[in-house]
């Protein structure tokens, strides 16, 4: 069973880094699954908002996909 992650993720920093580069959820699910980590639009959306978070591994896809870092998509922790 995958580990889910335990880093500060954000979904809300999820969703306006993919609405800024004009992608849709299924854009990103595609993108993600054509680097090998297979996803649907609605785990795209279970992530957006919160309900659940990626394992590291699709951090990774997730944020490469979006050409950002995987600190981009984490919360500022103080």
């Amino acid at each position: 069973m995958a580990r889910t992650l335990t880093l500060p993720f954000s979904g809300t920093k999820l969703r306006t880094l993919r609405e800024t580069k004009g992608l849709f959820q299924t854009d990103l699910a595609e993108a993600c699954t054509a680097a090998g980590q297979p996803l649907d639009y609605s785990r795209i959306s279970r992530y957006e908002t919160g309900r659940t978070k990626p394992t590291p591994p699709i951090l990774l896809a997730l944020a490469n996909a979006l050409d950002v870092d995987v600190a981009d998509l984490l919360d500022e922790v103080a």
